[in-house]
């Protein structure tokens, strides 16, 4: 991860207190876990951030591969890490759940400038240690909010960059009064144009917490608000204009409606959260921490739809004169409103400096409304007309016994068993095609165990395994029938690793294997009832190689790095293919194909230089190289569909004056792309069989034969070389 190059002139740990003593993160792995993790503290958030949201802070993970639908990581942003997409990555924030329960996914872009707050993020591959929400197959990331300053404090800080990109943010802390009470504040407005045609974004944020304890028990509340409005940049950029420089930021959303482009196609969400942390110090040697939350969120996606069936709507045709109208343009809007609330406690038993025993349950439940509205019609009076309006639950029990013991002053060993229950009621199709409310209930075990061994005071080696289950989404429940409905995925983790520890070099090297059972993935067939759902493939796997490597070849001189080498393989699999001229889906056996989005090697490699290390002022130069190998973008190593390896570069430079009083100055200017790479790093399929015409960029067009296979694709491209500066300042 990256190196604080003026932690001595800023000496933050000695005016802080990280509450990790009394605001206990339970799935937080320790130094001497077996769990292969990554930590990011405050100081090294503070050195690298400046807008981006938290997939571009975290690049430096192993195997971590950020993306941008506007393409300059600001907006609509997401990570994946060993190939598996952010469904598949289990997100809390102070033990939390941030994954939408629906979804599950992770929409960053609902907490804009959530880093500003963070006080630590751990990153854990693979299964992880038990945690609350979403099963996390990939990785699990836990972002800690729970730092208190020990003085009255204020941040100020203002960014600008390439694409009229802004952000304002204020930071305001009490200190500890009377020692015992805390209260912070945080308000921040980022504003940008994007890379990508009309990706603009106009987002706002605040964070207000208050902390009281004293010598037995403490207590946090944390309230988080974030409102966004973003241009939809979700389609991509057609392949056959990504090499043409004035199509390259092309943008489809909103151009369905004939003219200049439908001026609202946006996103507009608010979500609020409100966490309360309570511990209290039974005894000595045993803990109790108890968490609760709430989040509100309600919101819109608006388009603009041309030629739409009037009764796909549930409206009635239109007569004028003679003539039935059977389409129409509209613009509707879909809305999502939720409220997410749950609970969770632990027992923490630490007898002895040998044995730390938890045990921890939770309980969420999930009310989910969602709405499609027409606000618009051309031809049509049904104005605010809803045409569609359901409802769904989702309920999360789960419970887990974790057991740290020491065995010796060499050997640590860690048992974590978890159980969890899941209830998700839901409109669906029942088997005869009849839109009725369903349920489903699962029941998911999930054991882990792991070794820790140090060697000697260099020398460390460990070894992990552990079984994750994982329930399909949404979309897999509402558009399938019991009979065609997806199977919950599992996978068993086993984790490698060795470690060496020195004055000059420290390096590790952490190997993996993850056996897929039923994994979820989409394969172009048509269910049942007429939808392109995800399918089970029996047997698919993720094996690997990660390296980690610090060096300080030199005084002033730090090189830091990691690389990612993999195999990612579905033993075998059926792909199906629309035929336009038959009606008749293909079928095509697969068999040892690469997953998608899982590259064979990837590597990123960082050097920090010194120029000024005085007391009160310190000057830094990084130079960041990322490298990410060929990716393809279904699972049946079509050379048609795939990313291309791609190469980036960043510059930065950092400044700090530290006054005798306190107050701090910094300045972060960093050359994004140095080199002006031309890379996409995420994208789409579709492949058909058409007689018909394919459009070239020249809006010339090309016969295709009948019986030929055809693939459109779309890829988000990322911006060239492009900048961004902050300056902050801190009083206290």
């Amino acid at each position: 991860m990256a190196f604080l190059p003026y932690a001595e002139a800023q000496n933050s740990e000695n005016d802080s207190i990280l509450l990790k003593t009394l605001v206990i993160q339970i799935n937080r792995a320790g130094s001497d876990s077996p769990v292969p993790h990554s930590n990011l503290n405050a100081d090294q958030i503070k050195q690298n951030y400046h807008t981006q949201d938290i997939p571009y802070l975290l690049s430096g993970t192993p195997s971590l591969i950020e993306t941008s639908d506007a393409g300059m990581g600001v907006g609509y942003t997401g990570l994946r890490i060993r190939g598996s997409d952010p469904t598949r990555v289990n997100v809390t924030i102070n033990g939390v759940p941030f994954n939408d329960a629906e979804s599950q996914g992770v929409f960053w872009v609902n907490l804009p400038d959530l880093s500003s707050s963070a006080s630590e993020i751990q990153v854990q591959r693979g299964v992880g240690t038990s945690t609350n929400g979403a099963g996390a197959f990939g990785a699990s990331v836990n972002i800690d909010l729970s730092k208190v300053r020990a003085k009255a404090f204020a941040d100020f800080a203002q960014t600008v960059g390439a694409f009229n990109t802004r952000k304002t943010s204020a930071i305001i802390g009490t200190g500890l009064l009377n020692h015992r009470i805390s209260f912070y504040g945080r308000f921040s407005k980022v504003n940008s144009d994007g890379f990508v045609d009309r990706a603009t974004v106009d987002m706002s944020s605040a964070h207000f917490s208050g902390t009281y304890y004293d010598d037995v028990q403490s207590l946090q509340v944390n309230i988080l608000t974030g409102k966004e409005t973003t241009y939809q940049a979700w389609n991509g950029v057609p392949i056959q204009y990504i090499e043409n420089e004035s199509l390259r930021s092309f943008n489809s959303a909103g151009s369905e409606r004939s003219g200049s482009p439908h001026d609202s196609e946006i996103d507009n969400y608010r979500q609020d959260h409100y966490m309360a942390h309570y511990k209290r110090n039974l005894s000595p040697t045993l803990f109790l921490q108890v968490n609760s939350h709430y989040t509100r969120g309600k919101g819109y996606f608006e388009q603009y739809k041309a030629d739409q069936g009037f009764q796909d709507y549930g409206l009635s045709n239109v007569q004028i004169g003679d003539t039935t109208l059977l389409f129409t343009d509209l613009i509707r809007r879909r809305w999502l409103d939720n409220h997410f609330y749950g609970t969770n406690a632990s027992l923490i038993w630490n007898p002895s400096t040998a044995l730390k025993a938890t045990v921890s349950g939770s309980f969420t439940n999930y009310k989910g409304k969602h709405i499609g509205e027409i606000i618009w019609a051309e031809y049509s009076k049904n104005i605010n007309k809803e045409y569609y309006n359901n409802n769904a639950t989702k309920q999360d029990l789960s419970g887990y016994i974790k057991t740290d013991y020491t065995m010796s002053k060499h050997w640590l060993a860690l048992v974590d068993l978890q159980v969890r229950r899941v209830n998700y009621q839901f409109l669906g199709f029942d088997n005869d095609l009849n839109n009725v409310t369903q349920t489903d209930h699962l029941l998911f075990f999930n054991p882990k165990a792991g070794l820790f061994w140090r060697i000697n005071k260099q020398w460390q080696a460990q070894w992990y395994a552990g079984v994750a289950n994982k329930e399909p989404n949404r979309d897999d429940y509402t558009q399938s029938t019991p009979n065609s409905r997806p199977r919950s995925e599992r996978m068993l983790d086993m984790e490698w690793g060795i470690k060496r520890q020195g004055s000059v070099v420290t390096a590790s090297l952490n190997a993996y294997w993850m056996q897929y059972q039923n994994q979820l993935v989409l394969n172009g067939q048509i269910n049942d009832v007429g939808a392109y759902s995800r399918s089970n493939i029996p047997n698919s796997y993720r094996a690997g190689i990660e390296l980690e490597a610090t060096a300080k070849p030199i005084s002033r001189l730090l090189v830091s790095g990691t690389a990612t080498i993999s195999r990612n393989k579905a033993r075998s699999f059926t792909e199906y293919i629309d035929d336009w001229d038959t009606g008749i889906q293909r079928s095509v056996a697969h068999n040892n194909t690469d997953l998608a989005f899982s590259p064979n090697f990837s590597a990123r490699v960082e050097l920090q230089y010194n120029l000024i290390r005085k007391r009160r002022n310190a000057l830094n130069a990084a130079y960041i190289h990322k490298y990410v190998g060929k990716q393809y973008l279904d699972n049946t190593s079509n050379q048609a569909a795939q990313l291309s390896a791609w190469n980036a570069a960043d510059f930065r430079i950092n400044y700090l004056y530290q006054s005798p009083k306190g107050q701090t100055f910094d300045f972060i200017i960093t050359v994004q792309n140095l080199f002006d790479s031309r890379y996409e790093s995420n994208g789409w399929v579709y492949r058909y069989v058409s007689a018909g015409y394919d459009a070239r960029p020249d809006n010339a067009y090309t016969r295709l034969e009948k019986g030929d296979i055809y693939n459109q694709t779309g890829l988000f491209p990322q911006a060239g070389r492009h900048w961004m500066a902050t300056v902050k300042l801190g009083i206290q």
